[in-house]
């Protein structure tokens, strides 16, 4: 990753916008456990139907497009035999620190929750 040209505190509309424009790639559903299962190795369509419960398939190609459009997967097709897979890109690594960031703190926050102890 760059630093950063400017200094955000400056610009306090520059950070609301950065901040959206960051929390609008994520924003969905799956797509932050589409990017956790891509991170391990690609995977096919089949493959992340299976590991994500409950998700439509209109859902998974929605958020897999919305993903690819973002620059975060690539989708590569292949005609014999017909299949197609999902992979990271560099941007989607580079973006792999965050998702585990919030995985971890997600994590916690449901320790905590288990414990009662909501209020720190």
């Amino acid at each position: 990753m760059t630093e950063l040209a400017y200094d955000p505190d400056s610009h306090p509309m520059l950070v609301s916008r950065s901040l959206t424009a960051g929390v609008n790639i994520f924003s969905g559903k799956y797509k932050l456990a589409i990017l956790w299962y891509l991170d391990q190795r690609p995977r096919r369509f089949g493959e992340l139907a299976t590991l994500l419960a409950g998700v439509t398939a209109k859902v998974l190609t929605y958020q897999l497009r919305e993903l690819a459009e973002a620059g975060l997967i690539s989708r590569t097709e292949t005609i014999s035999p017909r299949s197609t897979q999902y992979a990271l890109t560099d941007s989607g690594i580079e973006a792999m620190p965050l998702v585990q960031m919030l995985c971890e703190w997600g994590n916690w926050v449901l320790r905590r929750s288990k414990s009662g102890s909501l209020r720190d």
